[in-house]
């Protein structure tokens, strides 16, 4: 599925960003606010070519318009997301009540060192915060040197900020060894997550252990809930895919292919969406590059990688909501459903078995109906001699 290398100068450009857009039915409200945008459409600000310069300007501002309105009418659907609206409105016979629906939708962040989780969670914010409050700070810390211990305890954000429906975590970057990492997830993704949980690595010291414990102790105090992961976000640096395949080092993408089919990342056969971020120091063919060569490598369809870049843009925004979109609507595909439920299926299942089987069965039918004749015949025996 990818194409030739385009390796080359990794300098900023100013190509603007092209969205993946997922080609899967969308909920019934939604489908009609999320364009879908072709690469093509990420070189021409959306504006069409004319003669006449006043003409142009006019149609350029027109689709503008009508570009801000429906990003604006699509956030506002994500705002007032509450977990199971869209559970039939995703192709599902059952109904919102037959689902144990959480508090709150939980989405996890996970990858490895430098992929820009934490800018990722930054980037979301700030498509939410440009309609309340444009000089809202930023909210997690960003590391910008190797020095950095990067995020260390889980962190809990809720999207947009003070919403009810959607958090999601940011946690400590993978280690080199999946397998090392392979306990931690199935933790998280077996007995949960909470706001403030110390990540540690059998490769941390004494001294960083004890580093990590004094920096916690604020968190012992906070009654910080136990979130059940609903999602996953697999979020991965374009710069070091890139440099990885130019390199021809299988070393990182191996590492990545491990840590991605983990199968505690996944939901049955449901697996994590993948954001690359970094994109705005990448030309637009490198990015269309790296997004080939993961989907070959991941095995996944190029709907379920996001290109989210840290540029400031109308497509990046439309990317995060687009992706948000996609990670609500597999989350509510996960729910459990109530016992209940279950067993009324399972009872009404195993019933129609069985009178299929008995109503098949005229040989079986016919052995029953000889056996309780001579269970009959007995007992009438056995009475005349008592």
């Amino acid at each position: 599925m990818g194409g030739g290398s385009c390796s080359g100068d990794l300098s900023p450009t100013s190509t603007s960003s092209s969205p993946s857009s997922s080609s899967e039915p969308l909920p019934p409200a939604f489908a009609d606010y999320v364009p879908v945008l072709s690469p093509s459409d990420s070189d021409s600000d959306g504006c069409s070519v004319c003669d006449d310069p006043e003409v142009e300007a006019l149609l350029c501002g027109s689709r503008i318009q009508v570009q801000d309105r429906s990003l604006r009418e699509a956030k506002e659907l994500i705002r007032r997301y509450k977990p199971g609206d869209w559970i039939e409105g995703v192709g599902s016979t059952k109904a919102a009540g037959d689902y144990v629906l959480p508090d709150i939708t939980t989405l996890l962040l996970v990858g490895p060192r430098g992929a820009g989780k934490s800018t990722l969670v930054n980037r979301i914010t700030q498509v939410f915060d440009k309609d309340d409050d444009q000089f809202a700070p930023e909210r997690a810390q960003v590391s910008y040197n190797s020095k950095s211990e990067g995020t260390c305890f889980a962190q809990e954000y809720k999207i947009p900020r003070n919403s009810d429906g959607i958090c999601i975590y940011d946690t400590r970057s993978l280690s080199k060894n999946p397998e090392k990492d392979f306990k931690i997830l199935q933790r998280w993704m077996t007995k949960g997550i909470s706001h403030g949980e110390m990540v540690m690595w059998d490769t941390d010291d004494g001294a960083k252990i004890e580093n990590l414990k004094s920096m916690g102790r604020q968190y012992s105090f906070l009654p910080c809930k136990t979130r059940k992961v609903n999602f996953v976000i697999f979020v991965v640096d374009g710069i070091s895919i890139l440099r990885s395949l130019d390199d021809d080092k299988k070393g990182y993408m191996d590492m990545l292919h491990q840590t991605f089919m983990n199968p505690f990342l996944s939901f049955g056969d449901d697996k994590p969406a993948v954001v690359v971020t970094h994109g705005d120091r990448l030309s637009f063919q490198q990015r269309s590059y790296v997004q080939n060569e993961m989907a070959e490598t991941l095995a996944i369809p190029l709907q379920q990688i996001f290109d989210i870049p840290g540029s400031d843009d109308y497509q990046t925004d439309l990317a995060v909501v687009d992706m948000l979109r996609y990670c609500i609507q597999h989350a509510e595909q996960n729910f459990p459903l109530k016992l209940n439920y279950l067993l009324e299926m399972h009872g009404r299942e195993t019933l129609t078995k069985m009178m299929a089987w008995l109503m098949s069965s005229d040989a079986v039918m016919d052995a029953i109906i000889v056996f309780l004749c001579v269970v009959a015949l007995l007992l009438r025996v056995s009475d005349k001699f008592l």
